[in-house]
């Protein structure tokens, strides 16, 4: 069962190219080049650590597999590497 820190969740999201939205909830939405696109997910306010039901249920939000994921966060998974991944999805803008 893998577990993370939000906080390392939230410093990989923000470091490949995702940008906090605060209302109610932090939403954290993926630009391209300044250009904001459908790619998206939601952190929880209350949550220090993610396990493996809200693991599943941002990776099916980022459209990644289990191990992009697990390379999103623990970083070998470059912002580079994570457009090509969704460049290859054709993903909206």
């Amino acid at each position: 069962m893998a577990k993370y820190k939000t906080k390392d969740i939230e410093a990989s999201l923000s470091k490949k190219g995702f940008q906090l939205h605060r209302s109610h909830h932090k939403l954290y939405i993926y630009y391209v080049n300044g250009t904001k696109t459908s790619i998206r997910t939601f952190i929880s306010h209350g949550k220090k650590e993610y396990g493996d039901k809200l693991v599943s249920k941002m990776r099916t939000q980022l459209n990644l597999s289990r191990q992009q994921f697990d390379d999103l966060v623990t970083c070998p998974l470059t912002k580079e590497k994570l457009y090509e991944i969704y460049s290859e999805q054709d993903f909206r803008r």
